[in-house]
This record gives structure tokens, sequence and C-alpha cells, in this order.
């Protein structure tokens, strides 16, 4: 093992972008108390750092974004945030080098504190040693470390109750350490579910915390799949993977059942007491769980039958492949017994109230967009250029014309050329590169995941049709905006309302569509949010005007077999 001050540089792998929002929020935070670890993560994605991007230059462009925010950093403060971002400690450190597998770097009082480690077998001593601080020092309030994936890293962070008692405010989510790779070895992962696994052990056998998010881990590692099929999971799919909870009355009809959770064991665990709260007394019940030794994995909470599946999702253009699995006996078992030291380290409740679950998939921009080219031609011959002509006049790098483009490009040409209909640039998918919706299995899996629904309709459709299929997207689309808003806590309801009200949303609009014998195809494409009258105003600061987002792209067809 060896100690440093540093990590990589620009000649190296660069860390993580969810490491780099890390490193920026915990040297931003002590200068602007107001900065957020999810501002941090936009900021990340906004600055689309370039490889090999000259410390200056990035140092430059770090401060006029965050100046967007009401944030101002001086050059040399904004140098060592930009050195942080290659994964230095500091600006001083910024030239040093390395040569190991594995960097651990902790947050501690606003310091970033390096480890580097040869091994996970290594890293292991080190994490239980780290708890240990964190758990001698307060640091875990809620009895809480979070395991958060991305495909170079692992974050750790603890929910961190809000200043007043109020029930409707959410956790805020603090980040402690990431754990970052500095080799090109795509199965980097392998051996850290071990190795994870002991922290586990660690920190819940003895009645310190709970370890949420190693349940997926371990899944997605323990897997029996052959490495190289498009459809084979393994340990590095834990970034885009999630536990569900399934209730399901009828062993012999899966379809019967429905959707209770869906994201980590805290998330499952709570929504399941949730699902059964007494809604006259607003109690939370005693559960009794018991799961038979015959047959598949199942758990029997209070006389009622409950199936765990993992989900991952498997990325492609427009729809991703999804790999869905029962969990056995055996995997149920060891689920209810950290559910049982759970609770005894929690009490009677879960103080547990988040968001969906950020899996990599969908979680910001890709490196490139694929873009309607008649209409990004229409939108320059309207600004009276050629494609030369713009690349000449906003002095922006030399890109070939082409259907797919750099994100940042992208980005660039909707603010230098004003389009006030973004989206429109984004090309809609073919028929061919979208999926048929027999069941609702699919969109409930990317509904955490989406922000807006656009959708095409048939032509010959009558005017009833028409109007009840207009309806009913809207209603689906207000069902996902409604979750989005109470979940962020921007609209407040007296009793947390359960996963499972608006996990049934899909399957309803599912049926409604095929009442009115159409078939729907479904795909997803980005979709930017303006945030004018949103974000305020900032007197001599032009600001980021868009948020980004997903959408779902809707194809509708009348249904030939419908008699």
């Amino acid at each position: 093992m060896k100690h440093s001050t540093s990590a990589y540089g620009p000649s190296h792998i660069q860390p993580t972008p969810e490491a780099q929002a890390a490193s920026l929020w915990a040297y931003v935070k002590a200068k602007a108390p107001h900065f957020t670890m999810d501002g941090a993560r936009e900021v990340i994605h906004q600055l689309n750092m370039r490889p090999g991007e000259d410390l200056k230059s990035l140092a430059k462009r770090l401060m006029a974004i965050l100046k967007t925010r009401r944030i101002t950093l001086k050059h040399t403060n904004a140098l060592h945030a930009a050195a942080g971002l290659y994964g230095f400690t500091s600006l001083h450190t910024y030239k040093s080098d390395g040569s190991h597998r594995l960097v651990f770097t902790m947050f501690d009082a606003g310091q970033l504190k390096d480890a580097e480690f040869d091994s996970w077998e290594e890293l292991a001593i080190e994490l239980r040693t780290w708890a240990d601080r964190l758990l001698a020092r307060g640091q875990l309030p809620l009895g809480v470390l979070t395991l958060s994936f991305t495909p170079r890293g692992i974050s750790f962070s603890t929910p961190v109750p809000p200043a007043t008692d109020d029930d409707q405010q959410r956790n805020q989510d603090w980040p402690l350490a990431v754990i970052t790779t500095a080799t090109d070895d795509p199965r980097w992962l392998d051996g850290g579910s071990a190795s994870i696994g002991k922290l586990r052990r660690h920190l819940e056998e003895d009645g310190g915390a709970v370890l949420d998010g190693y349940a997926v881990l371990r899944l997605c590692a323990d897997s029996q799949d052959i490495p190289g099929h498009p459809m084979a999971v393994t340990a590095m799919d834990v970034v885009n993977s999630e536990l569900i909870l399934m209730r399901e009355d009828d062993e012999d009809d899966p379809h019967s059942g429905y959707e209770i959770a869906r994201g980590d064991e805290l998330s499952c665990w709570y929504q399941l007491e949730l699902s059964m709260r007494d809604d006259r007394t607003n109690e939370m019940p005693t559960l009794q769980i018991t799961i038979p030794r015959e047959g598949v994995g199942a758990w029997y909470v209070n006389g009622i039958r409950y199936v765990w599946y993992v989900e991952t999702l498997k990325p492609d253009a427009y729809v991703p492949g999804r790999v869905n699995r029962q969990i056995g006996i055996d995997d149920c078992e060891r689920l209810l017994r950290r559910y049982h030291l759970a609770k005894n380290i929690h009490g009677k409740t879960f103080r547990h109230r988040e968001n969906s679950k950020r899996l990599d998939y969908l979680n910001g921009p890709p490196e490139l967009y694929r873009v309607d080219l008649h209409f990004l031609m229409h939108e320059l011959n309207k600004a009276g250029l050629t494609w030369d002509a713009y690349l000449k006049k906003f002095e922006v790098e030399d890109v070939p014309m082409s259907n797919t483009l750099p994100v940042g490009f992208v980005f660039q040409l909707l603010e230098n050329l004003q389009i006030e209909k973004p989206n429109l640039i984004f090309a809609k998918p073919n028929l061919s590169e979208m999926q048929r919706v027999n069941d609702d299995s699919l969109l409930r899996a990317l509904m955490p995941r989406i922000d807006h629904v656009r959708f095409v309709k048939p032509a010959g459709l009558d005017a009833h049709q028409s109007a009840a299929l207009l309806e009913a997207v809207e209603e689906f689309a207000g069902g996902l905006h409604a979750k989005k808003i109470i979940s962020d806590g921007v609209v407040q309801t007296q009793n947390e309302l359960p996963h499972l009200v608006w996990a049934t949303d899909a399957d309803e609009f599912r049926q409604t569509v095929e009442a009115l014998g159409l078939v729907m195809h479904v795909a997803t494409v980005p979709h930017l949010h303006s945030t004018k009258g949103i974000l305020p105003e900032v007197p001599g600061i032009k600001a980021w005007p868009w948020a980004f987002g997903n959408a779902f792209f809707l194809r509708f067809e009348l249904d030939v077999g419908m008699p």
C-alpha cells in the first residue's frame, strides 16, 4: 500500500464524474455553504472536461460556470479546484505521479486525503478502520453508509437530517469518500464485492450502521453469467442495477403482481413498511416475515407473498436491454437477516426519504448526440450561415458536419444560435429502433429516469380516439411530473405517498392505449428544460439556459389485429 497526496493527472485516467463532483463540492462548500452535491454534479456535466485540457483553461471555465451560481472564486482557488478535478488534492501536487490500482479519497473537515492500494484485499483493512473513525466521530447520524457506483468509482455518503424536525423535509446527502480505479482494466471491480462485504459485516453485525447499496453489488458480482454475452450481468453492471420488490399473491401468475419498491435495500424495506401503513392511524405495522424453504424465493409478510428481483439495464441508443431475475431462497434469507439487523440499528422505523436511485444510464448527457440535420441546417439558414461560416464566426472547434455530434458542440450551437425550441435538434428514433410495449415492465424501469413525454399519433384516428389518446398521454405525463415535484420537496403532502401509487401508472396507461385499439412503441430521447423564470437572473451574468433531462418518445399505431 502507498500513501500520497495525489492521485493522477491529465496524462493518466481522470477520476469519474461522481468523484469530480465530490471533489468540487468538498472544495467549494467551504467557501460557499449553499453549494450542494447536486449542484456540483450539474457543474461537472456543464463543464464537459476535455481530455488533456490545460489547467488554466479549465480553471477559467470553472470560474465562469460558478459565477452563474453566484459563487466567485479567486484565480488561485479556481486552479486548486481544477487540479482536484484531475484527481489531485491541490495545485501544488498537480505534477506528481503514481502507479497503483485503487485510490481511496476521504473528505475530512473540508480536506482531501488519499491512500493508494494495489489490491482490494489491502483496501478492505483500511475501509474498516475508516468506518470506525466515522462512528467514533458521530459522522453517520442516521446509521446509514450509502454506496453509489459509476463506471470508474464508488462513492460513500451518508444522509444527514435537516436542521428542523419537519418530517416533510428530506435528508441531505453528504459525501464521505470515493474509491477510484487508476487502471484501464474494465474488470477493476472484480474482488470489490468481497472486500466491501467485510465492511458490511463490520458495520452491521456490530450494530453501527447499514451499508445501503451492497446487496445489488453482491448479486451482480455473484452472477453465474459468462462475461462477453451482451446480456450477461457482471460486477460492473452494478452501475445500472437495482432491487425490485413485487407483491405477487398468485405464484402461478406473476403478471398479476404489482410493484412495491425499487432501489437499494433501505428504499425497499421502507417502502414495504409504508405500503402496509394503517391509513386511519398512520401507524406502521410490525412485520412478521417467513421464507418457505420449498419453491422459489419469496417473503411472506403478514401472510402476503412478496418476491424480490434484481433488474439490470443494458444501455443502447434509444431502448436499453433489460435483465430481470428473481432472487433465490438463500438470497432472500440473507436480505431478511440484514433487514432484522437494520431494524435493531434503526429502531421502530427507518427515517428514509429519498428520490429514485441514481443509475449511470440516463444520468447525464452522453458523449455524442444524434441530431436532426434537416432542422439544424434550417436554423443555420435562418441565421444566414453555412456550416463553415458558423464554425468561423463563433470560433468553435472544427467538427465535420454529421448526424452525430459531440454533446458540448450541440449545447454550444443551441446557445450561439439562440434556438427557441432546442429539443427539435435531437433526432427522432425510427420505429425499428423502438420497442413495442406489451406489458408495463420497461416503462416502470425507465419512469424514475424520465421527466417528459413526447409522442406521435397515427394517421386515421377519429376525433374521439384522438382526444382520448391526448388525455391519456397528458395524465401519464402529469403523474411523472407530480412524482418528481413531490420527491424533490417542491410540493408537500400531509402523508408520504408510497411508491406503489406511482408504479401502477404505467400499466393503467398501457391498458388505456390498448382499449383505444392502439399499439404503443417506446424509446428514450434527450430533453432540455428551459430555466427561464425558474432560476433567478443575476445582472451581468449569463446563466446556462437549460437543464438536462430525458423524455419518453412514444409512437402509436392502429392495432390491425383488433376486431
